[in-house]
């Protein structure tokens, strides 16, 4: 079943595995997958033409170096927490540009021009990194929600050469120790959840309202949103399901993998919500969130864990991307 449906694999040119992190973005009517290795080189695939691209991004050590305090001493200059740490990207079409947002344990929140490489925002300090990130657009700006020393909403307006330090805000309620962030638009809404130890923390993005609080069991990695529900995987293989209108428990919890689950995404396709999970053993697993069961076999090939994942539409498929510590993408067939 795994081989029947897979459909194609990219391998990073570099050789360099893993791949950190992917987003998807549409570019000239093609599916561009970003991908950050290991060494936070940044490249591009395009799965059409299957051909790789390695994205040249200004250095953020020159820009440090050009805002340091000249009465620093010079082994100072530049903080450790600006350094490129590309362990969490996402990317957005917006303002004619396509904008590269990234972030790590040891670099805050950035944005850059992903064809020319241009360093477009500035770098939002944060000493404790960043642990999680996901984006979105909302009115033609670009929305980044981090999980740093704070759990922080920052907004870019293609019109502004910076952030905008008024539309910069703190999650109401969200810990500034998340593990995993989803965002989804969801009717007129954009929510966003986030995971801290065994709880799951739901908010409205725009109106900065907490909506949901939800409770489970065992350290939660990944988390991920549909129209209808909210999904929560633990360090226990576990996966937890509550409805998104009432944070009621869907089912029981669903024993979904031998080992931890370290990356999830949801979505709703031909009427069903459906969410894969991708483990520490190189495994991903489709499932049918409401009757809570897996859809198909088992997705593996992997070699080592698997970093990322997420559910997208490729020429109007819709597939799954899986990306592992062994530095290759490959493209799953999510037609039942």
């Amino acid at each position: 079943m795994s081989a029947e449906r897979l459909l194609q694999s990219g391998v990073l040119p570099s050789g360099r595995g893993p791949v950190n992190d992917l987003a998807v973005v549409e570019v000239d009517g093609r599916a561009l997958v970003v991908c950050a290795d290991s060494r936070n080189d940044v490249w591009t695939w395009d799965v059409r033409e299957d051909e790789w691209t390695a994205r040249a991004l200004e250095d953020l050590r020159e820009y440090d170096d050009e805002g340091a305090d000249e009465e620093e001493d010079e082994d100072d200059a530049i903080a450790p927490h600006l350094y490129p740490d590309f362990m969490f990207v996402g990317a957005e079409a917006v303002g004619g540009r396509v904008v590269l947002a990234t972030g790590g344990h040891h670099q805050g929140p950035a944005l850059w021009d992903l064809m020319s490489g241009e360093l477009i925002s500035g770098v939002i300090l944060s000493h404790g990194g960043v642990h999680a990130l996901d984006t979105t657009v909302l009115g033609g700006r670009l929305a980044l929600i981090a999980g740093s020393s704070a759990p922080d909403h920052f907004e870019w307006d293609p019109s502004s050469p910076e952030w905008i330090d008024e539309r910069c805000r703190e999650l109401p309620g969200h810990s500034d120790d998340m593990g995993d962030i989803a965002v989804a638009r969801v009717g007129e809404r954009v929510l966003v959840a986030s995971v801290c130890g065994e709880e799951v923390l739901v908010t409205d993005l725009e109106r900065g309202e907490r909506l949901h609080t939800m409770v489970g069991a065992g350290l939660f990695r990944a988390v991920a949103l549909s129209e209808t529900i909210v999904a929560a995987a633990n360090d226990g293989g576990v996966l937890w399901r509550w409805s998104l209108a009432d944070a009621r428990p869907i089912g029981d919890p669903i024993n979904a993998h031998e080992t931890e689950i370290l990356a999830m995404d949801a979505t709703v396709t031909g009427g069903r919500a459906l969410a894969v999970t991708g483990d520490d053993h190189g495994t991903a697993r489709i499932w049918d969130l409401i009757p809570g069961v897996q859809l198909g076999g088992s997705l593996t090939g992997h070699e080592g864990r698997i970093t990322a994942v997420t559910m997208t539409e490729i020429q109007e498929r819709p597939v799954v991307l899986t990306a592992g510590q062994d530095g290759v993408v490959r493209v799953w067939d999510l037609a039942f």
